[in-house]
């Protein structure tokens, strides 16, 4: 009797951490507020019009949601302007999804995918490797984290199909500016596809941030994500969507399982997408909240990188695995870099106000030797 074949590029589940479960930390450390600055998470939660809406629709779960996403298509048209026509989107839940429907859709045994680490590496290697593509990695110039174009053009070969861009950067916070899009842009061989994983930029307020949407528009080889779990605030309903020429959107959407998307994912991306005020002042209060935590990170002389995001890599002048340790036990969770090979490395999300004092407050502390 033949045994059963596993895929040797699909990896085993991996558990959670239990130091990310605010519930294990007040059993553990009898902690009452916790501060989770660790997933990039919007702290001040969805629009109310989300939430009527998801109440609404709770109603209508016995009933199958619709078979097409076109309402929530044409909501995000409404948003995104530009000429784009709901036949240059797709969705996904999340935008995770959304990248690894593009790799479904281009990737086959020997194709190769370059990054630059450290990015989302993780999820990046991950759609590759399942599919029996390799993975090329071009590291970020090491002190800036600045994109080394020549680099990427030298190591494409006739077998790369995807350029995976983060931007902004998960974890650095950092942008690839415009002038640098346009050199890949120009450079690149038609079967490379360039993938543009935008999911923070509505916290960009860098004026060299590039257009990649308008690459869309002019019929190029690009596909932009964008993810409604950051300044929509709606990460625990995984709702996420891409934008590309027609023929590559029609294409990927091709792909979805059927009833792809559930009552709820659509009825709340819809009302997030008419309620553009409510992001606009998160966005607003998160700006404000990096200058304000940059400032301190200042005053303590801690090294930073300027973020273009909803979070902020530092050193921290300890192990990042002890720093982290000692936050835990305060209630703070941080995400430590020495995965990406940053041994003092952390990121730290923006919280509200409040969070980001608890925060500053127990660094300071430790730094000055607190246990």
């Amino acid at each position: 009797m033949n045994e059963l074949r596993f895929n040797p590029n699909i990896t085993a589940r991996q558990q959670q951490s239990s130091g990310h479960s605010r519930a294990s930390l007040r059993q553990q450390h009898g902690l009452t507020d916790i501060h989770r600055l660790s997933w990039n998470e919007n702290p001040l939660g969805p629009s109310p019009k989300v939430v009527q809406a998801v109440t609404d629709t709770a109603a209508q779960l016995a009933d199958y949601p619709d078979t097409n996403d076109i309402e929530l298509r044409q909501a995000l048209v409404g948003v995104l302007g530009r000429g784009l026509t709901p036949a240059h989107l797709y969705t996904g839940c999340s935008g995770y999804e959304a990248l690894e429907l593009i790799g479904r859709g281009f990737l086959a045994p020997g194709d190769e995918v370059i990054l630059s680490s450290p990015t989302f590496t993780r999820a990046y290697a991950k759609l590759a490797e399942q599919l029996g593509a390799k993975v090329v990695d071009v590291p970020l110039a090491p002190a800036t984290f600045d994109y080394r174009v020549e680099a990427v053009l030298a190591a494409v070969t006739p077998k790369t199909r995807l350029l995976m861009l983060c931007n902004p950067n998960n974890p650095t916070g950092t942008i690839l500016p415009a002038d640098k899009m346009a050199a890949l842009m120009t450079n690149l061989p038609p079967q490379v596809l360039v993938v543009a994983d935008e999911v923070y930029h509505h916290f960009v307020s860098d004026p060299a941030f590039p257009d990649s949407i308008r690459y869309v528009l002019d019929g190029r080889n690009i596909i932009v994500v964008h993810s409604f779990s950051k300044a929509y605030g709606l990460a625990g309903l995984r709702l996420g969507y891409g934008i590309a020429k027609p023929p590559i959107a029609d294409y990927l959407a091709g792909l979805h399982r059927g009833f792809h998307q559930n009552r709820l994912a659509l009825a709340a991306g819809i009302a997030a997408c008419r309620d553009q005020a409510h992001l606009h002042r998160a966005v607003a209060y998160l700006r404000a909240e990096a200058e304000w935590v940059s400032a301190q990170f200042d005053r303590l002389d801690i090294k930073y990188w300027k973020p273009a995001a909803n979070f902020i890599l530092f050193e921290t002048k300890l192990p990042a695995d002890e720093l982290y340790e000692k936050m835990l036990a305060r209630g703070i969770i941080l995400n430590p870099q020495t995965r990406n090979k940053m041994p003092y490395g952390m990121r730290v999300s923006l919280g509200t106000r409040a969070a980001n004092i608890v925060f500053i407050t127990a660094l300071e502390a430790i730094l000055n030797g607190a246990g």
